[in-house]
């Protein structure tokens, strides 16, 4: 096994594992209508867990008709 991946592998192996990550949060998000309870526990993850990756990822909450706390405008 090769060991000796440059700088630039590593940041397409992070880049890449955060797009999936995000597509996969969008896809459970939509899935279940913006509720995150709902989406966490289809992605195996705690509500608080979501939530921050949420965050992380900038997911606007509101193009599911919810607001940040989870509850419909």
């Amino acid at each position: 096994m090769n060991h000796d991946r440059s700088s630039a592998d590593d940041d397409l192996l992070k880049t890449t594992l955060a797009d999936f990550e995000r597509h996969i949060i969008l896809s459970a998000l939509e899935q279940t209508g913006g509720n995150q309870s709902k989406a966490a526990k289809r992605l195996g993850t705690t509500k608080r867990i979501l939530a921050y990756r949420v965050r992380k990822y900038g997911i606007d909450l509101e193009r599911f008709g919810k607001r940040d706390d989870g509850e419909k405008d």
